[in-house]
């Protein structure tokens, strides 16, 4: 039974110069690729089962290109068993390859960026950054690309090799808190103080405002005409901060005027003419 079972599998169904296919061969080409699809399957069950359900989408995409690669190496796997010379196929192919390796060096170094970033998670669904000066929200990281959103509604795409060349503002990786500025000169003489409590107000009363951690009032600078102030609050929501900060600013102008506190106004310093001589 054993021979008559070794004869089947080594029946020539081609005979080459070079290359002899068997039942055998066929047989382990069939097997050795059931076996990879099935154990990356396994693989990616048992790994996504362990992990949590925000690395879940992040994973599956880097398992695509896992597939992808290890297909290709099966591929020269199976070649070699059965004969096929490798090293004269890859000699004859080099130029190819180079070719097409620096045509595709872009595309190469965003699906490794976007692993990366899948991996490290240094970027996530709902991060709101800052990028080619835009506030933006991501929508979605896929492979070679990122999707974002900016408060304008336009969708931009965003090469996953931007993350690791440039220098991004993520405003949200560790904490959605964020603390925001509004920048306020009034005339030199006004009571700083009356200044500080209309900005704590302003701030306070403002519904999106945070208020642990409190609002702040820094005295910035002294200048010609006027006297310059920072006003720090804290928010949750960084993406609608032009909203927020633009109410604030309409507060501080209504109780600036309640108050009897004025905005300064540029001072225009006027050279006189020199008289000419005929």
């Amino acid at each position: 039974m054993g021979e008559l079972l070794s004869q089947l599998l080594e029946y020539e169904i081609y005979a080459g110069k070079s290359i002899t296919v068997t039942i055998g061969t066929v047989f382990f080409v069939v097997f050795t690729l059931v076996l990879t699809r099935y154990g990356l399957r396994f693989l990616k069950k048992t790994v996504l089962k362990i992990s949590s359900i925000e690395d879940s989408g992040r994973l599956r995409s880097a398992f695509n290109f896992v597939n992808y690669f290890v297909y290709v190496i099966m591929f020269f796997f199976i070649l070699n068993a059965i004969g096929v010379n490798i090293n004269m196929f890859l000699t004859t192919s080099a130029a190819l390859f180079v070719g097409l390796g620096l045509a595709l060096q872009k595309i190469f170094q965003d699906l490794i960026a976007g692993i990366y970033i899948m991996m490290d998670k240094t970027l996530s669904v709902g991060d709101v950054i800052h990028i080619n000066d835009e506030v933006a929200r991501i929508k979605i990281i896929k492979l070679r690309s990122t999707i974002a959103e900016t408060r304008n509604r336009k969708i931009i795409v965003i090469p996953n090799r931007k993350f690791i060349d440039d220098i991004i503002n993520n405003w949200t990786q560790d904490d959605e808190v964020i603390r925001a500025r509004i920048d306020v000169g009034v005339y030199i003489g006004t009571d700083v103080e009356s200044v500080r409590k209309v900005l704590l107000n302003c701030a306070a009363i403002n519904p999106d405002v945070m208020k642990d951690p409190h609002p702040l009032v820094f005295l910035d600078q002294f200048g010609e005409s006027s006297i310059r102030f920072i006003l720090y609050y804290f928010i949750d929501n960084s993406f609608d901060n032009d909203r927020i900060a633009s109410a604030i600013r309409f507060e501080i102008d209504k109780q600036f005027k309640e108050n009897g506190i004025q905005l300064p106004v540029p001072v225009l310093r006027v050279q006189p003419l020199e008289h000419q001589g005929f």
